[in-house]
């Protein structure tokens, strides 16, 4: 039994209408799922003052190593010759910022890597965003994530939680070339993350990753086949 190029061709765009209606596809780039590598658990430990951890490879994103560093400020404290301190690690599976009665603090981790693209190849900027998987954090804590493009051209934007406990933070890229037009996402090469907050922070954080949406490729093969059944059906005339 023959069937016709007109058939092929709307049980293609049937497929194709399907792959729109279903969920995007994503691709998570994984900044970093603060794993404990061969060189242990990474602290940064503030009484009053400032402290820093010097970089150590955290991981690997699209074959390029990712570098991590810390820093830790000590930004307000009700007995400066008291015990309370700040404490931000990265250990078991988890980045900690916790902070003791009496204290705040500002915690940066900042991670470099060589240029990637994260921009969705058919979406474009539009669709997209940094995530951060938080598995506890506190209320009205601001978290503030920093990009930077090849070209050290910048934006930085924040969010402050409304809500106690696990959530996803999601950072729009619109977001960010709302603030810098000139940011070039197809070129990323350091993500920042400031965290601060309320005396007596508490922030858990799994992981942090570029979520772009990529084209599905049953839609990809629904066109071309489109374009072989239009193509067969010119050569039968």
């Amino acid at each position: 039994m023959n069937i016709s190029s007109k058939t092929i061709a709307a049980a293609l765009l049937i497929v194709s209408f399907a792959g729109f209606a279903s969920p995007v596809k994503s691709e998570i780039i994984v900044i970093d799922n603060f794993s404990v590598n061969t060189q242990g658990a990474m602290i940064v430990d503030s009484f009053n003052t400032f402290d820093s951890q010097s970089s150590q490879t955290s991981g690997f994103m699209k074959g390029n190593a990712v570098s991590r560093d810390m820093t830790l400020t000590t930004i307000i404290n009700t007995d400066p010759d008291g015990i309370d301190r700040s404490i931000a690690r990265v250990a078991q599976n988890l980045f900690k910022l916790s902070n003791d009665t009496g204290v705040s603090s500002t915690a940066t981790i900042n991670h470099q890597f060589a240029p990637i693209d994260v921009v969705s190849p058919i979406y474009g900027t539009s669709v997209g965003s940094v995530q951060m998987e938080v598995t506890n954090v506190d209320l009205d804590a601001v978290a503030t994530i920093t990009l930077v493009d090849a070209n050290d051209e910048s934006a930085a934007f924040s969010f402050t939680t409304i809500a106690a406990g696990p959530q996803l933070i999601e950072f729009s890229y619109d977001d960010f070339l709302a603030v810098n037009s000139s940011l070039d996402l197809t070129k990323v090469k350091s993500v920042s993350t400031t965290l601060s907050g309320p005396i007596d922070l508490d922030f858990q954080m799994r992981t942090l990753a570029f979520n772009t949406p990529e084209p599905s490729s049953v839609m990809l093969f629904s066109l071309a086949g489109i374009g072989l059944a239009s193509r067969r059906r010119r050569k039968q005339r």
